[in-house]
C-alpha cells in the first residue's frame, strides 16, 4: 500500500490538471488534489501511511518553494505593489486577532480551554497550520486537543479553499476594485515562464540546484541552533532561491514555475491524506464550531478593511491565503486568479506570517485567559 500511496501522491496531480481543464473546469487542480486525499483518507478499510504522507508534505515544500521563485523578477514594479500587499496581510493578521478574540468572549461559558483554542487559531490566521501546531505545544495543549485542531482546520479550510479558487475572485469583483497592472503588465520571465514546457536538462540543473540550497540551509540550521529550526530553514531557502536568480542561467531555466505548481499539487495530495474526520465527528464538533466562527469574523472584517482601504480584490485573495494558508499555495491561487505578479509578494508574506504567528498566537491567549474568567 506504501507504493500505491507514494504513486497516488506523485502521478495524481497530473490527471487532476486534465480534469481541470477538460471535465470540472469550475473546480481547480489543488481542489481536486485535496479533496483526492481526504477521500483516501476517509475510505473504509483503507489503511494510509501517515508518516509516508507527513514527510512527502514536508519534502514538496522544501523542494517546491525554490522553484517557484526561480523564475521571480524583483522589478521595482513589484515592490511598490508589495506596500499594498503588506497592508492587506497585517490586515488580515489584525482581523484573525480580532475574531479569535470576539469567538472566545462570544462562546463564553461553553468551552473551558477558549484560551488555548483562540490561541491556536489566531496562529492560523498569521502563519498556517505549522504556527498552530507550535502554539499548542507552547501552551501545553493535550495531544487531543492539537490532533483535533488540525483535522478541524483541513475540514473548514479545506471548505473555505474550494471557494478561494473557485468564485471568490467574481464574488469580490461585487465591491473591490479590480487589479490594475495585472497580467497586461507581467515582466518578461513571468510571461514566458508561463508557456514554457519542462526541459529534462533545465530540471536537472534546478533539482541540483535546490537540493543544494537546502543541504545549505539544513546545515546552517545545525550549525547556529543544533537542530531542525524550520523558519530559519524556509527563510534560508527562500533567500538563497532569491540570490540564486540573479545568475542568469537560473533566469533562464525552462519550465521551473510549472515544476514548482506541481510539487504543491503534491502536497495538496499528501495534506489529504493526514485528514481523518472520524475523530472529529465523534469527539471534536465543538472545536469545528469554534473555528468555524473565527474564521467567518476573520474573513468578513478582513474585506469589510479591503474595501475601505480601496484594496483590489487580487491583492486581497493572494495575501488572505498567504496569513491562513502559508506560502505553500500562493502559487495555486495567483494561477487560479490569472495573476503571477503576485506570487513573490505572497510568498514572502506567507514567510512573514510564518515568523510572527507564534508570537500572536500566544499574545492571543494572554487577552482572552485575563479577559474571560476562566
Amino acid at each position: 500500500m506504501i507504493y500505491v500511496q507514494l504513486l497516488i501522491i506523485a502521478l495524481f496531480p497530473y490527471l487532476a490538471k486534465i480534469i481541470s481543464q477538460k471535465t470540472v473546469t469550475w473546480l481547480s487542480p489543488v481542489v481536486l488534489c485535496y479533496l483526492m486525499g481526504i477521500l483516501l483518507a476517509n475510505w473504509q478499510g483503507l489503511l494510509i501511511n501517515h508518516a509516508i504522507a507527513d514527510y512527502a508534505t514536508q519534502g514538496t515544500i522544501l523542494l517546491a518553494l525554490p522553484f517557484l521563485l526561480y523564475s521571480t523578477n524583483l522589478s521595482r514594479e513589484i515592490f511598490k505593489e508589495f506596500k499594498t500587499a503588506l497592508l492587506a496581510f497585517l490586515l488580515c493578521v489584525f482581523s484573525g486577532l480580532i475574531g479569535t478574540v470576539s469567538t472566545a468572549f462570544l462562546l463564553y461559558g461553553t468551552y473551558d480551554n477558549a484560551p488555548i483554542l483562540a490561541g491556536m487559531i489566531a496562529a492560523i490566521f498569521s502563519g498556517g497550520i505549522p504556527n498552530m501546531q507550535a502554539v499548542g505545544m507552547a501552551l501545553e495543549a493535550d495531544k487531543q486537543t492539537i490532533v483535533l485542531m488540525n483535522t478541524a482546520d483541513v475540514f473548514v479550510g479545506g471548505i473555505f479553499l474550494v471557494f478561494l479558487t473557485s468564485i471568490a475572485h467574481s464574488v469580490l469583483g461585487l465591491f473591490l476594485n479590480n487589479y490594475i497592472k495585472g497580467n497586461l503588465q507581467m515582466s518578461k520571465s513571468q510571461n514566458s515562464s508561463s508557456k514554457n514546457i519542462i526541459n529534462l536538462t533545465d530540471f536537472v540543473k534546478g533539482l541540483l540546484l535546490t537540493l543544494a540550497i537546502i543541504g545549505f540551509s539544513v546545515g546552517m540550521s545545525f550549525l547556529f541552533f543544533q537542530k531542525l529550526a524550520a523558519t530559519f530553514i524556509i527563510l534560508a531557502i527562500t533567500t538563497l532561491s532569491l540570490l540564486a536568480t540573479k545568475f542568469k542561467w537560473v533566469q533562464q531555466l525552462k519550465g521551473t514555475f510549472e515544476i514548482g505548481d506541481y510539487l504543491l499539487l503534491m502536497f495538496c495530495v499528501a495534506v489529504g491524506m493526514l485528514a481523518n474526520f472520524d475523530n472529529i465527528l465523534t469527539d471534536g464538533k465543538h472545536v469545528i464550531v469554534f473555528l468555524a466562527f473565527a474564521w467567518g469574523f476573520t474573513v468578513l472584517l478582513h474585506w469589510l478593511f479591503c474595501y475601505f482601504f480601496k484594496i483590489d480584490r487580487d491583492t486581497a485573495i493572494v495575501t488572505q491565503t498567504a496569513a491562513i494558508y502559508g506560502p505553500v499555495f500562493i502559487g495555486q491561487i495567483a494561477s487560479t486568479i490569472g495573476n503571477r505578479r503576485l506570487v513573490f509578494p505572497g510568498i514572502a508574506l506567507g514567510l512573514l506570517g510564518i515568523a510572527m504567528g507564534n508570537y500572536v498566537g500566544v499574545f492571543v491567549y494572554w487577552v482572552v485567559s485575563w479577559g474571560l474568567p476562566l
